[in-house]
């Protein structure tokens, strides 16, 4: 099983994270949005990717 760290990070510089389970086949990699990028990163194990989140939310 493989963990997601989600980042929407907004134009005003708002910054949301999530740890959610990894879709099949899914890789890391940012998606642009008219009104912030996502970036997805994958982690083996649940503690790597919470302590990931806890970086981005510390932003």
């Amino acid at each position: 099983m493989k963990y997601a760290v989600e980042a929407k990070i907004f134009n005003s510089g708002k910054i949301v994270a999530k740890v959610r389970l990894a879709r099949d086949g899914e890789e890391s990699g940012c998606t642009e949005t008219r009104t912030c990028d996502i970036w997805v990163d994958i982690f083996d194990n649940p503690e790597d990717a919470a302590q990931y989140c806890a970086d981005y939310r510390k932003a």
